[in-house]
């Protein structure tokens, strides 16, 4: 992994740009989020999810993979502090 950091305003605003960019990134570093998916045993659509939607585990492999937070790849994702913005609860499958 390369410890590489990147500024916030070097890394895309433009959502669509910014996929490119973490793909490149990637590419640049000998990766790709296929071979990110073989490394953890899973199939490529699940890092490619990470892009277009939340997903916690692969915005975390992601990120690590660049030497980067989640949060600083998506901003819009983490409330101020890099924490989770709040989502949907979660079901409790042991009640009726």
């Amino acid at each position: 992994m390369d410890d590489t950091q990147y500024p916030a305003r070097e890394i895309p605003r433009d959502i669509t740009v910014r996929r490119a960019w973490i793909k490149f990134q990637l590419e640049i570093r000998g990766y790709s989020l296929a071979m990110l998916a073989r490394e953890h045993g899973v199939s490529r659509q699940q890092p490619q999810a990470a892009l277009y939607k939340p997903y916690p585990k692969w915005e975390r492999i992601i990120a690590e993979t660049l030497g980067l937070k989640p949060a600083d790849l998506w901003p819009e994702r983490y409330a101020p502090g890099a924490r989770r913005r709040p989502g949907r609860p979660r079901k409790n499958h042991d009640t009726p």
